[in-house]
């Protein structure tokens, strides 16, 4: 009776297990990586975080024990040197590269037995680079039902971050005087470690590997001297209350912190500082001036810069200038710098062999033969380098795709050195700009490509920590890289590679807005609003070069160097940017452009494009996306912006031409479109101070 009962008992459970739903196990894969390399062991973390957003139960496995028994699917992260690991992607059918150079990479999959991603680096940034290219497969084709064979090498060996960042109220950056509203409210976010990790991360996957911070003075917050004692900071003070209480012992161990993190993303990393400027040293030791032959104040520089190689063996360099607050002919000039900071590098270096060291020497105010011949000694030495660095495209980077404001580089090339590329944006602080197709034209204008090192991006005018200017206060407090994140990567990425397709920026923008009904069309509306201002830059630069001519979100320019609000009238007195194809508005005016584009034919494209944009963003909803909403307000902006310089050229060139009542109709649809783009600014932003201009609201 009893065999009975249980013989039931058991059809029972049986039938109930029929009626429930069917349990689906989740699939398997494992991740074979390097777990003792921080740049792999990044990727493969981004790896497993989109497989696991896929429904996968991912195990992460040490790389030594792969075989090609490994039953189920797999991602793979090694370098191209390793042999065990390229004979077992061979065993599956895999084929090998023909050959990986210094941050290249290659994918294969293969599915003999199970499907399989694999990732061979040249080096182990390039392994990085590939792993995270893997991750957003994984992501944008729905896990592994992509097939990825493709192969990618650097475009520009360095794809920089130019940050102008304070480090304390008494030790400010460019210009000083604490006028920039950006530069008060950033001093918390350099004292803090989660902010440069995060910036750090962001900026790995978009292929940057070089981060400069810039800063008028920066040793009191860096060095102890035992000569000058008094100069290291007793606590870290910024505004409204801000008090950071670190010693600087505690200050060294935070730097070398972030400086192990970025090189473990891949990042070499720089600090950069002015001359000469002696923030809170003089103030400590009245004989430290800015006079340039005073011999304390070398003595205190040549200290310095020794105790900042030693103290930091995680710095990978130091950039100097010998332009800005000096005095003297470009010979006096450059041998300050020698005496103050490439000595003190030779004597440290030579002492050291072991360390490696870069110097990185802005163009400004030398010229490259008196660099040579005073750096010569330091160029000798087999652990250090010198590099150069012209401006390129002076303030405004978004203007001629192929600028030529060389600031020496056939000069360069022809003495056989290196340069990076100073690439300024004093062009966009509040809106996020987003068109590939300049940035691919950027990329193939650089002259001399076997001469430039690479290149950093940054502003001068603009501190890029954490948002604080929207008026929807949750908006604020994310890292200006993040909200700025498209305009970043596009950048980034495509100076990797110019060849990167639209679909990788399209994919972003699916991941980002996920309730974007179409990121195509989000994708093409951004583009064609952005595409224009840079082509209204272009058509003034040759006047209005530097940052303070020009400041195009508000039509402005400095009040005591410009005019302010800049009119038709400043205009049609300008001339084109350098390396520029088209006519500028005088000669338009006068019908004596030949072959060069006219300012009439220029205005009447801008304006087809922005309408363009304006019409494709009207097909996106936000649906409720906060950040969704933000991007098509963005691109509204940039349209009703583009159509507002569109009807002002072609006002100004109709009212060159003596044409008053063409000009005053132009004029006048120009300030329809002024005043939309100024109340969608109003009801986003609160004006703010730009360096030392108040860039006030729109209205």
């Amino acid at each position: 009776m009893a065999a009975r009962t249980t013989l039931a008992g058991l059809v029972a459970g049986l039938l109930v297990q029929c009626l429930l739903p069917k349990v689906v196990f989740a699939e398997t894969v494992g991740i074979f990586s390097d777990n003792t390399t921080g740049q792999i062991q990044f990727a493969a973390g981004d790896i497993k975080t989109a497989l696991e957003s896929k429904g996968f139960t991912v195990k992460m496995f040490a790389l030594s024990s792969l075989s090609s028994g490994y039953a189920n699917k797999k991602v793979v992260i090694a370098l191209f040197s390793n042999t065990a690991v390229t004979t077992v992607l061979t065993g599956q059918g895999g084929t090998l590269p023909a050959g990986l150079g210094e941050q290249a990479y290659a994918l294969r999959t293969t599915r003999r037995k199970q499907a399989s991603y694999w990732v061979l680096g040249g080096d182990n940034n390039g392994a990085m680079y590939g792993g995270l290219q893997i991750a957003e497969n994984i992501t944008s084709y729905n896990g592994f039902t992509g097939t990825h064979n493709s192969q990618e090498s650097p475009f520009l060996l360095n794809r920089g971050m130019k940050l102008n960042l304070p480090l304390d109220r008494r030790i400010p950056t460019y210009v000083g005087g604490w006028s920039s509203t950006s530069a008060k409210k950033s001093i918390p976010s350099v004292w803090d470690m989660t902010f440069w990790k995060t910036l750090i991360d962001e900026q790995a996957r978009r292929r940057y590997n070089m981060l400069s911070v810039w800063v008028h003075h920066p040793f009191p917050a860096l060095v102890k001297l035992a000569d000058y004692p008094n100069v290291s900071l007793p606590r870290i003070e910024g505004f409204d209350g801000y008090v950071k209480e670190m010693t600087h012992d505690q200050r060294v161990a935070f730097w070398r912190e972030v400086m192990t993190h970025a090189h473990s993303r891949g990042l070499t990393f720089y600090f950069f500082n002015w001359n000469v400027y002696v923030d809170y040293a003089s103030s400590q030791y009245p004989g430290i001036t800015r006079d340039q032959s005073s011999t304390t104040t070398k003595d205190y520089m040549y200290k310095s810069m020794q105790a900042l190689i030693a103290t930091y063996p995680e710095l990978d360099g130091f950039g100097i200038s010998a332009g800005d607050g000096m005095s003297g002919d470009a010979t006096d000039r450059t041998n300050w710098t020698w005496d103050s900071y490439g000595k003190a590098a030779r004597d440290y270096l030579a002492a050291n062999p072991s360390r490696k060291f870069t110097i990185i020497h802005r163009a400004l105010s030398i010229n490259l033969d008196t660099l040579k011949t005073a750096y010569a000694s330091l160029m000798s030495l087999p652990n250090a380098t010198l590099s150069y660095s012209v401006k390129y495209a002076q303030a405004h980077m978004y203007s001629a795709s192929a600028p030529k404001w060389s600031g020496g580089i056939d000069d360069v090339s022809a003495a056989g050195m290196k340069t990076w590329l100073t690439v300024r944006n004093d062009d966009y602080f509040f809106l996020n700009w987003g068109d590939p197709k300049f940035v691919r034209d950027f990329m193939a204008g650089i002259p001399h490509k076997d001469a430039v090192t690479g290149m950093y991006i940054g502003s001068d005018g603009y501190n890029p920590a954490r948002t604080y200017f929207y008026k929807d206060s949750a908006m604020n407090g994310q890292l200006e890289v993040q909200r700025r994140g498209y305009m970043e990567m596009l950048w980034g990425r495509l100076g990797y590679n110019p060849q990167t397709s639209d679909n990788v920026f399209k994919n972003y923008i699916a991941m980002r807005y996920p309730t974007v009904a179409s990121p195509g069309n989000l994708f093409r509306a951004w583009a064609l609003a952005s595409r224009q201002l840079p082509r209204v830059t272009e058509l003034i630069m040759g006047s209005w070069s530097l940052d303070f001519h020009w400041w195009p979100e508000a039509c402005w320019s400095d009040p005591g160097r410009g005019t302010g609000f800049r009119t038709i009238g400043d205009f049609a007195g300008t001339t084109v940017a350098k390396g520029s194809s088209l006519c500028n508005i005088a000669t338009s005016a006068s019908g004596n452009c030949g072959t060069a584009k006219s300012s009439y034919t220029l205005a009447n494209e801008i304006q087809a494009d922005a309408d363009s944009a304006l019409d494709l963003i009207n097909t996106v909803s936000s649906r409720g996306n906060a950040d969704l909403e933000v991007a098509i307000k963005n691109v509204r902006q940039l349209g009703y912006l583009s159509n507002y310089y569109a009807y002002k050229i072609r006002g100004a060139t109709l009212k060159k031409a003596s044409q008053n009542e063409k000009a005053l109709a132009a004029v006048s649809q120009a300030y329809c479109f002024w005043t939309a783009y100024a109340r969608s600014m109003d009801s986003m932003y609160f004006g703010d101070a730009v360096r030392n201009v108040k860039i006030p609201d729109w209205n």
